[in-house]
């Protein structure tokens, strides 16, 4: 009882304090606080990104830098990248942590640019990227019928989630149930609680159960897949993917909950996200190899998440843009060599710039660019 006392007495005398601050006071301090942590941001910024790839840079005595990409980097079974080790010196950067800037004062990603003008023109950055790949692959393994119809009929999945889930026609869900049925959905696939949606959207924890309850009763398939992989997991003591690759979890069998939790999350995010990566290493094969085979400049430099980032040549443009989308798309090696067909189609988003962090997205009809006179007149202006 002394201690309650004392801690509200602590938090009579803060009130106190606080009241007689001027409300001026109060906002230069929030100002200060913001300030401060947007220098922290910055500064570490710097450190990591502008600091290290000037390093290795003046190792390598070129402007380029060299990321180390392993098969076996992630317990996740995704492909990693990190800076390579000179000593005890790391040198260059991760392609895979580069933020994505808000402005051109921190467009980290700008840095990373295409060869300049040479004998063989000026050059472009493409970066293709898989739209939803994890979804997709979560409504395939799950065999969940709604799921797999809105990516078949092409509708954005996250809209049609709270459609479903809150019981909105599709056409009068606001951004805000967007956002939180697109929240639920990746709680899914990383793990998470009712607790992560909570405090991510200012909502109650009941709140927040009662919507994750709502987004599986508009997918009932993924409830059991869950279960099955739980129960997989903890028979084997592992989980295995699409492509055969497993993921050992023995301490599925410790005496201690919060372990075996953690062990069953672990599982079902590799069974998602693993799948993920070995599309995306197929694409990549086939790509390097219909480069080769038709004798072009273009050339993959980097691989980030679900992207894949190539140079090319702009004369080359429109055929290194092309064969990356096919094979991206339709992925001959993973059905050649892995035997598999999807459910569901694959999707690819395109930008074509000077660098990794500026560009114009291309836009389709029919599978032809609709904007390329656009997208060659910005590559030749800037």
């Amino acid at each position: 009882m002394r201690h309650w006392r004392q801690r509200n007495k602590d938090k009579d005398l803060s009130a106190t304090q606080i009241s007689s601050k001027t409300v001026e006071e109060l906002r230069q301090a929030h100002s200060y606080i913001e300030d401060f942590l947007e220098f922290k941001a910055s500064e570490k910024l710097d450190k990591t990104y502008i600091a290290g790839t000037k390093s290795a840079m003046s190792f390598n005595d070129e402007k380029k830098v060299y990321p180390v990409y392993r098969f076996d980097g992630t317990v996740t079974g995704r492909l990693s990248c990190a800076a390579y080790t000179v000593g005890k010196h790391k040198k260059g950067v991760s392609f895979h942590t580069l933020p994505r800037g808000e402005n051109d004062d921190n467009n980290i990603r700008s840095i990373f640019t295409a060869p300049k003008r040479d004998a063989y023109g000026t050059w472009a950055f493409i970066t293709s990227d898989y739209s939803g790949m994890e979804l997709r692959v979560l409504a395939h393994i799950a065999k969940e019928d709604r799921m797999q119809k809105a990516f078949v009929d092409g509708l954005d999945l996250h809209t049609y989630s709270a459609s479903i889930a809150f019981g909105k026609p599709y056409d009068k869900v606001t951004k805000n149930l967007r956002q939180i049925a697109k929240a639920v959905s990746f709680l899914i696939v990383y793990g998470g609680s009712a607790f992560t949606l909570a405090k991510k959207h200012g909502l109650s924890i009941r709140k927040s159960e009662r919507i994750i309850d709502q987004w599986f009763a508009a997918y009932p398939a993924i409830p059991v897949f869950m279960d099955f992989v739980n129960d997989f997991i903890r028979e084997n003591g592992y989980a295995y993917s699409l492509f055969g690759r497993r993921r050992h979890l023995e301490n599925v069998y410790s005496q201690n909950d919060k372990v075996v939790n953690r062990c069953l999350r672990q599982g079902l995010n590799f069974t998602i996200q693993s799948p993920s990566s070995d599309i995306l290493l197929c694409a990549l094969l086939g790509i390097t190899r219909e480069f080769k085979k038709r004798k072009l400049k273009a050339r993959i430099c980097a691989t980030v998440h679900d992207s894949l980032e190539a140079v090319c040549p702009v004369e080359e443009l429109e055929e290194a843009e092309s064969i990356m989308r096919d094979f991206m798309i339709s992925n001959p090696i993973m059905k050649e060599v892995f035997g598999l067909e999807f459910s569901v189609p694959f999707e690819v988003e395109t930008i074509v710039g000077h660098s990794f962090g500026d560009g114009i997205e291309l836009n389709f009809n029919n599978n032809i660019v609709t904007n390329m006179d656009e997208v060659t007149e910005y590559l030749y202006a800037t």
